[in-house]
């Protein structure tokens, strides 16, 4: 049984980290701006470079299980992780036949992603949780716009994957100075 001195170490040693969070989330926004800049038409590239974010994202997620305080926090950060790491696999496995797969994929993990930040901005109506609602509906739209059949073109998908990681480099944003908001406070 946790006291609240233990929660407030807890706390104070979570927040002296926000700093993760403003990289993580800088490596995010770099890395949607080369994916912007790609002309791509190989469907197997796709799915290389669509399996190295998915991959990426997850071990991202992974440290957020290690960071967030909470049992179900915990479990949906493990949860998104876990599907990451999945779809970046499947994207190895068969790059030239994960086409369509990778289109698929990208819906349900947008649509996952979309619901946990919906979850989160509304439980937490702190600071900038308007931040992480726009992008959580922004990620729901995406999903049903990933899972639409679009002729499935390459350009399409490559928009896809960097807008995923823009809407991770803004929520790592909001993350990382709700987390040093936090620590000030506890000071």
């Amino acid at each position: 049984m946790s006291t609240v001195a233990d929660e407030q170490v807890y706390e104070e040693s979570a927040g002296s980290i926000w700093w993760v969070f403003l990289i993580t989330g800088t490596l995010w926004l770099v890395l949607s701006l080369i994916m912007f800049r790609f002309n791509i038409t190989s469907v197997k590239s796709i799915g290389v470079l669509a399996g190295i974010v998915f991959l990426v994202a997850g071990v991202i997620e992974i440290g957020m299980v290690a960071v967030v305080h909470g049992g179900w926090w915990k479990a949906l950060n493990a949860i998104l992780a876990l599907l990451l790491i999945v779809g970046g696999i499947l994207s190895f496995i068969h790059p030239e036949n994960a086409f369509v797969a990778i289109a698929s994929i990208t819906g349900f993990m947008f649509l996952f992603v979309g619901i946990l930040d919906l979850i989160v901005a509304f439980s937490d109506r702190t600071g900038l949780w308007w931040v992480r609602l726009i992008t959580g509906i922004l990620c729901i739209a995406l999903a049903f716009w990933a899972s639409g059949d679009f002729n499935k073109k390459a350009i399409l998908l490559i928009t896809w994957v960097a807008l995923f990681c823009l809407f991770r480099g803004i929520n790592s944003f909001v993350t990382a100075f709700a987390v040093r908001h936090v620590e000030k406070e506890l000071r």
